[in-house]
């Protein structure tokens, strides 16, 4: 699979709480296309920890390099 960092400090928040925050220092890989947010991918941490209580995140596809 292919690894990316990403440009996000911030994932997307899908029912209105914090967003949940991203480690840019780290990289990851795409899960899937998002069916809800146009223009967006699910993300995980390549080596498979969780970052601040959470294990996926949501970010637009061009965040990702």
């Amino acid at each position: 699979m292919k690894q990316y960092k990403t440009k996000c400090m911030y994932g997307y928040s899908i029912l209105g709480e914090r967003p949940p925050k991203l480690d840019t220092q780290t990289k990851y890989v795409i899960i899937e296309q998002s069916r809800f947010f146009p223009h967006c991918v699910i993300i995980q941490r390549v080596d498979g920890k969780i970052f601040q209580g959470e294990k996926t995140w949501i970010v637009p596809q061009n965040s990702i390099y």
